[in-house]
């Protein structure tokens, strides 16, 4: 049944394809005869603002980094089915995953390799979505129907953002209430039995309150055996504006999901399209739930300037299983994580002026806290953590002429972390009760230094330069299996790039990045630091073309040579070499056509620092299409992922391998009302 299942699928998806690129060809003939409605694709503008690289909005030629904005345009366009597809595109961002979908899936920005998901930080809305242990950022919890834009910026950001900006930072930043109400539902259906459902509604009221509201469910049996994902959210957002220079900001997020845990598989194995999709962990599986919740208010004093406050609160549950044994209860088996996180962000900016110029001066204060629990039920451990980090930091931008800018800023770090490792014991009549164990102190102080120098050679063109140093204090995991005398990592960054425009036919961008940790820490058979210094050097460039109105080419390529300095072998899992490429044809507004490719090159396994041990990872090149039509309020969409059946995986530890999925196909629709 499933065999035929799939087979209805394929066909029904195909033909949709079929279906709509006829739409898309018929349209274009009817544009080509007079009929309007063509609009060219937006293009990158030298003067677009972002605000994650400071928390400020500034534009993109003033920022002594290389930055990317994935807009909504392009979030339409794409032909990703979610964020990780979106974000694995982009110059210098490796992906990898040990699912095949969002869940657990790791952004790796300037080849931090194997500690990606404790070296880049993610946000949303402004305010860091990173776990205090080493699973990373929950991204999956983010719907992508949800978000306005991403910024990317890449390289070190620890003046404003603190411990663990190490390669770069993520912001994803979600819708705001139009002026006017509307809503939407949209449902897919695609191979793996994968069903996806979102309805959101949104708009102002009295022009003071705006809200938006969204619900959405997803459920997979996903590709492998015992690899299914089902997961459900409920989010809020309202905002309030009292007068023209006092707003509010309340929003809260809902989420849970179940999984299955189907393991590696061995590398004799993945390369058998019936035996990399099986699994030895039948049983293994965990769940989760997470709250966030944020609070905020903008305040604009004019020329005094203006005050941002966020107050943010985080509390995950998460429990699983791995290795099941089939003579326990699996109550007694399981793995349970809690955890608690409050966040407090408050940020001062004023532009002003002198010797006839204007400048800009920023002040920042943040203070993290979180309690985490994770409790063993198999072995009778518990382990206990109280951590609080707070920061102040001073950003300065001088406008030493009409076309150069001179940015500096520093930080300084204030950590302190309380760990006890409780064993649950038996007492008199066979009670198990908890005892509490010794607690373990840390206190560190960090500080970081940013200077950059932006300069406008023209008004398509501009240059920058930057040197940064960078800190990451080790998490609640790493602190609670790690060797004598672990301690926080150092970092210096140096970046030189330019941007130019080419009219409105094309924009490039390139980049030239020299990374040196000291001490980086790392896991092996418990975490430590690396005796030797990491060095991490190459070069992003990002190219879009547009050649004809309804036609939009792109690219990246990046060359990271990630070596630690010492013994001049290779960092594990970086590949060397990234390349994407796309095309989005655009015939007329309502027809929509992208196909994208992405090559990585080899690697080198995630346990082989000597790069001696095991057989790397191979290279791979997978390619997708989607297309799309729309019709009123109504937008079907179609499309294939992996079109070429691509057998490829992007990690694997010790030879034991996690595959991604082979080709796949996903087709549905969305209904807008007003």
């Amino acid at each position: 049944m499933k065999m035929f299942r799939k087979i209805h699928i394929y066909i029904f998806i195909y033909g949709a394809l079929v279906l709509l690129a006829a739409a898309g060809s018929v349209s274009a003939e009817e544009t080509q005869n007079g009929e309007d409605g063509v609009g060219a694709a937006a293009t990158y503008t030298m003067d677009e603002m972002v605000v994650s690289a400071s928390k400020v909005e500034e534009a993109i030629e003033t920022i002594p980094k290389h930055v990317t904005v994935i807009t909504g345009q392009d979030i339409r366009e794409s032909a990703g089915s979610n964020i990780i597809d979106l974000l694995g595109r982009e110059a210098g961002i490796h992906i990898r995953s040990n699912s095949g979908t969002d869940k657990h899936s790791v952004v790796d920005l300037r080849g931090m390799g194997d500690s990606a998901s404790s070296n880049v930080i993610v946000m949303v809305d402004g305010l860091s979505i990173n776990s205090p242990d080493m699973s990373g950022p929950s991204i999956s919890t983010v719907p992508l129907e949800q978000i306005e834009r991403i910024e990317i910026v890449r390289g070190a950001g620890s003046v404003v953002y603190g411990s663990g900006a190490v390669g770069g930072v993520v912001n994803i930043i979600t819708r705001k209430p139009g002026e006017h109400p509307t809503g939407d539902v949209s449902f897919s259906y695609g191979s793996y039995d994968t069903f996806h459902t979102r309805t959101s509604f949104g708009g102002k009221a009295k022009e003071k309150l705006g809200v938006n509201l969204s619900a959405g469910f997803f459920d997979s049996d996903g590709y492998r055996d015992n690899g299914f994902l089902r997961k459900n959210d409920i989010d809020g957002k309202a905002f309030y504006d009292l007068t023209d220079s006092l707003s509010f900001l309340l929003a809260g997020t809902y989420y849970e999901d179940k999984y299955g845990l189907p393991g590696p598989v061995s590398r004799r194995d993945v390369s058998s399209r019936a035996r990399r999709m099986a699994t030895n962990f039948p049983d293994d599986f965990g769940e989760s739930t997470e709250i966030r919740g944020t609070a905020g208010v903008d305040v604009d004093l004019a020329e005094w300037g203006a005050f941002t406050l966020k107050r943010g609160y985080t509390m995950r549950d998460n429990e699983y299983l791995i290795g099941y044994n089939a003579a326990i209860a699996k109550g007694d088996q399981k793995t349970e994580a809690e955890e608690d996180t409050r966040k407090l962000d408050l940020n001062y900016v004023n532009h002003y002026p002198l010797l006839g110029r204007f400048h800009m001066i920023q002040l920042g204060v943040d203070h993290y806290r979180t309690e985490y629990i994770r409790e063993n039920a198999y072995d009778g451990i518990r382990k206990n953590s109280e951590t609080e980090s707070v920061g102040v930091f001073i950003n300065n931008q001088w406008e030493l002429s009409d076309k150069m800018l001179l940015t500096a800023g520093t930080r300084y770090n204030t950590y302190q972390g309380r760990f006890r490792t409780d064993e649950r014991k038996f007492f008199a009549d066979n009670v198990r009760m908890w005892v509490n164990g010794s607690p373990v102190k840390k206190e560190w102080n960090n500080n970081a230094w940013a200077l950059g120098a932006s300069w406008a050679i023209s008004t398509d063109s501009s240059a920058f330069a930057s040197y940064n140093t960078s800190f990451r204090i080790p998490n609640v995991d790493e602190f609670a299996e790690s060797a004598p005398g672990l301690k926080p990592q150092d970092g210096r960054h140096f970046e030189i790039g330019g941007r130019r425009n080419f009219g409105t036919l094309a924009t490039l961008a390139v980049s030239l990045f020299d990374i040196r940790i000291q001490d980086e820490i790392y896991y092996s058979d418990i975490n430590r630091n690396y005796d030797d210094t990491t060095v991490r050097q190459g070069i992003e460039t990002d190219i879009k073309l547009y050649p004809v109105y309804y036609v939009n080419l792109w690219g990246t390529y990046t060359y990271t040579d990630a070596t630690f300095d010492g013994k001049n072998t290779t960092v594990p899992l970086v590949p060397a070499h990234m390349l994407s490429a796309g095309v989005q044809w655009l015939p007329t507004e309502t027809f929509r056509l992208s196909l994208s490719g992405t090559y990585t090159g080899s690697s080198f396994d995630g346990n082989d620092t000597d790069n001696d041990a095991y057989a790397k990872i191979d290279d791979y090149t997978v390619f997708d299409i989607k297309a799309s039509y729309d019709h009123k309020h109504l937008t079907v969409f179609a499309g294939i992922n992996n079109i070429f059946d691509t057998l490829y995986a992007t990690s694997a530890y010790s030879e034991q391998v996690y595959p991604m999925p082979e080709r796949n196909v996903f087709g549905g629709f969305k209904w807008t009302f007003r």
